[in-house]
């Protein structure tokens, strides 16, 4: 499985990739400090799982979301936003653009697992139609 991380902070992005490894999946991570640096790596490697910071220099996380499901390449691509903005609206904004999950950091290993488990058998359950 490819997961597409976008934070830029480094120790952030290192803390997710080990939450991420945590996980029992197989998953092979690739990283990115902002959302144009993401966009750019996500045409050549076709994850199967963003997982995105919000506030980020250059392109932020709702231009992200919103540039990833608006192609027609990337548009199937599964957004999982991991942001500390604790707004009570912002969720269901992303969710509308395009994002499939919204979690608060710091995330626990299991919330992030649990997570994923949940983003994964949906698409299952959605190719399998």
């Amino acid at each position: 499985m490819e997961v597409l991380l976008v934070d830029d902070s480094p120790l952030m992005r290192r803390y997710v990739a080990r939450t991420l490894q945590m996980t029992g999946f197989e998953i092979q991570i690739h990283e990115a400090a902002n959302g144009r640096e993401a966009l750019e790596k996500a045409f050549g490697i076709r994850p199967d799982l963003i997982i995105t910071d919000l506030n980020m220099p250059e392109m932020s996380g709702d231009e992200l979301v919103a540039r990833v499901t608006a192609d027609p390449a990337l548009g199937g691509t599964p957004i999982l936003v991991l942001s500390s903005d604790r707004s009570v609206a912002r969720p269901g904004e992303l969710k509308r653009v395009g994002a499939v999950a919204y979690m608060t950091k710091p995330v626990s290993p299991e919330a992030l697992r649990d997570q994923l488990l949940e983003i994964f058998s949906l698409q299952h359950m959605e190719n399998t139609r």
